[in-house]
């Protein structure tokens, strides 16, 4: 879905002619957003789920979640955070719930070809932030159940919660860039 991210950006660019939106926007406190993000880069790779220290990973992974949904908070009053927080809150629900990591459905990973990560599953029972998920996981109904295979480029499983904070992201992108009125009437002099 970054991909969907990365074209909102772009396509919010163009349409508000530059990034001078931001300059009428108020963000609060932005390092949280950095630090949630920089803390799961830190646990999400190779060499920290190889390490002896692994077993944090889902407490780390908890208190990122935290920061991230702190920040979120600090900043609801764009449509696109209220959206974004909403599908936040339900992947915070199903991740705390299973002990700090997100069920995955086996077979929907599988059928969107990633064999890897699910045979990792099948073998670790967990792998990085996702757990198998089985009969006893909880709030299957919020976990990485939605299969997409089409297009390639957003070929994954994800939750309904990630839905919902794609959405709104995409809101909050095109709300954060746009330009108040008076600074486009400015344009329409030159």
């Amino acid at each position: 879905m970054l991909t969907l991210i990365l074209i909102a950006i772009l396509v919010a660019i163009v349409i508000n002619k530059g990034l001078r939106g931001i300059e009428y926007k108020q963000i609060h406190h932005f390092y949280l957003l950095l630090l949630g993000f920089a803390l799961q880069l830190f646990i999400f790779n190779e060499r920290f789920a190889n390490s002896n220290y692994n077993k944090l990973t889902p407490v780390i992974y908890i208190i990122s979640l935290a920061i991230l949904l702190l920040f979120m908070f600090l900043n609801i009053r764009y449509s696109g955070i209220k959206i974004a927080t909403l599908g936040f809150l339900g992947n915070c629900i199903a991740i705390v719930a299973n002990g700090g990591y997100m069920p995955q459905d086996l077979n929907k990973l599988e059928f969107v070809g990633n064999y890897q990560i699910a045979d990792l599953l099948r073998k670790f029972g967990h792998f990085y932030n996702g757990v198998a998920m089985t009969a006893d996981t909880k709030f299957n109904i919020l976990s990485d159940i939605v299969a997409v295979r089409k297009p390639e480029f957003l070929a994954s499983v994800y939750s309904i919660g990630d839905v919902f904070i794609t959405i709104g992201l995409i809101v909050f992108i095109f709300e954060i860039l746009k330009r108040p009125k008076y600074d486009e009437d400015m344009d329409d002099e030159f």
